[in-house]
């Protein structure tokens, strides 16, 4: 599965600071997101179903839902206290969160009653808890504060009696008459000792009453936290834009997603003027290939799939125009990560250790989704293109998982069961290109790198199998300004970086 650093560089972590929670019931379930089992399809797909209904709901009448959210934005986590209560007596404060909780459960439930769709939704149940209320609240006052009252003893009445008449005789006292003043003192103390045991043991009784409620109450709790986070997906669907995905129960069924996006690199493109192009890929039991030349968005193809998945798998509304994908048992990424040393190993040794790790899980579970963006990059050219062929023809055999794999190597796509070439450069006009650069600045300067972004093509279509890469390594290091005396040399060695034949 995927690591916190993946997690946070394909965006699943920025979608989750996205949501928008109105309670910490929700807060807790969306820091806690993660995919489903294998054995947790029907509960996903009812999930995802809860998450369609209320966005359909919301799309109609946003409004309607604002009781529902402030009543939700009172609620308080009081789980620990709940848990506490068979086992030890409360304290006055918690007492004090518990009953304030089951006050609040009846604005709760009557802003749900205004929400037909609530009763359309699974595994969600909110009502109110009037039998529990009422032992922590036995005069019926439904004060926002809590104190024993007389009415909970007749011994702590009568201690409560006693000092107050020792109260007012203390203030009634004249000054001076000191003898008088300690006695009074001392009885006042050993009836304050009196109550104080008195309420301990009213509090035990008053708990042990109230756990026989813990057991629904925490049901009740867990209905509210999957509301709140429902509400929240189907809020950040409404902003952002988006589709629940299709659960397929044919376990060998495509993996489709139509029209992909990245909602973290949408906005950080969004910030230089720039646009996110969608991305759309089908693939099969077996390995799949993209190619294209280095910056064509060959990397952020897989990391838009790799988090798009995931959401589907955690019960998240994808950002797709549609998407369709069987229970998958774990997800990979596989990309070159200099900040990862593994022991000291060089980025091909930490990749390699990477990878054997991926087989053994590949080996052990069916069903998983194997992301390798430029495997094998890190070694001389003849040896990694023999790796990544032999990674297609080793995923084509076992046929257990889903593999996708970004390449610039030559001969690899011919193996795999789908060819998918990045656009690149491949629908730039020269002319516009080459005025748009001669205009952004000097040789190498970000100018001109900013530029030659805006023409890019980073969309996929769908390549023949015996189709190579793209050759715009060198449009683009001539459209970065690199000196022509360098190129030159290129030039003269018949571009010589390309593979004549098989390795």
């Amino acid at each position: 599965m995927l690591d916190k650093k993946q997690l946070s560089d394909i965006g699943f972590s920025y979608v989750l600071e996205k949501l928008e929670p109105c309670s910490p019931l929700g807060d807790e379930l969306r820091r806690k997101a993660a995919p489903r089992g294998a054995g947790e399809a029907a509960l996903l797909v009812r999930e995802l179903e809860n998450v369609g209904l209320l966005f359909d709901a919301l799309s109609l009448e946003r409004e309607r839902f604002y009781p529902l959210e402030r009543a939700l934005m009172q609620l308080k986590d009081i789980r620990r206290s709940v848990e506490l209560s068979r086992t030890a007596a409360l304290s006055e404060v918690e007492l004090f969160e518990v009953k304030r909780f089951l006050m609040l459960l009846d604005p709760l439930e009557a802003a749900c009653s205004e929400l037909p769709v609530i009763k359309k939704l699974h595994d969600i149940s909110i009502f109110s808890m009037p039998e529990a209320l009422d032992i922590l609240d036995p005069d019926g006052m439904r004060a926002q504060t809590f104190r024993l009252s007389d009415s909970c003893s007749e011994e702590l009445r009568l201690i409560r009696r006693e000092r107050k008449r020792v109260d007012l005789a203390l203030r009634a006292l004249p000054e001076g008459g000191a003898p008088e003043r300690d006695g009074l003192i001392a009885e006042r103390t050993l009836l304050s000792a009196r109550e104080e045991n008195e309420e301990t043991r009213l509090r035990a009784v008053m708990t042990k009453a109230f756990s026989a409620h813990s057991a629904r109450l925490e049901e009740l709790i867990g209905s509210i936290a999957r509301l709140d986070l429902a509400l929240a997906k189907a809020k950040l669907m409404l902003a952002e834009g988006g589709a629940i995905p299709e659960i397929l129960p044919n376990r060998d069924a495509e993996i489709t997603f139509t029209d992909m996006v990245n909602p973290m690199l949408r906005a950080a493109l969004g910030l230089k003027g720039r646009s996110f192009t969608p991305v759309s890929v089908a693939l099969s039991k077996g390995a799949a290939v993209i190619t294209g030349a280095n910056m064509g968005g060959k990397s952020v193809a897989v990391k838009t799939l790799a988090l798009n998945a995931l959401l589907a798998l955690s019960g998240f509304p994808v950002f797709a125009q549609s998407a369709a994908l069987p229970m998958l048992s774990g997800i990979h990424l596989l990309y070159e990560d200099r900040e990862d040393s593994r022991g000291g190993l060089s980025s091909f040794g930490g990749e390699m250790v990477r990878f054997g790790e991926i087989l053994s899980s590949v080996s052990r579970t069916e069903n998983q989704l194997v992301l390798l963006d430029e495997f094998a990059r890190g070694t001389n050219p003849s040896e990694g293109s023999a790796l990544v062929r032999a990674a297609v023809r080793f995923f084509n055999a076992k046929r257990e998982a889903y593999a996708l794999i970004t390449t610039h190597f030559d001969f690899v796509a011919e193996l795999a069961s789908r060819h998918y070439q990045v656009m690149g450069l491949k629908n730039a006009d020269p002319a516009e290109l080459e005025a748009a650069l001669n205009a952004s600045g000097e040789s190498g300067s970000a100018g001109a790198g900013e530029m030659l972004a805006r023409f890019m093509d980073y969309g996929l279509f769908l390549a023949k199998s015996s189709e190579n890469p793209p050759r715009d390594a060198l449009k683009i290091c001539r459209a970065l300004r690199i000196p022509s005396e360098f190129m030159d040399y290129v030039e003269e060695n018949g571009s010589g970086c390309e593979q004549k034949s098989k390795p």
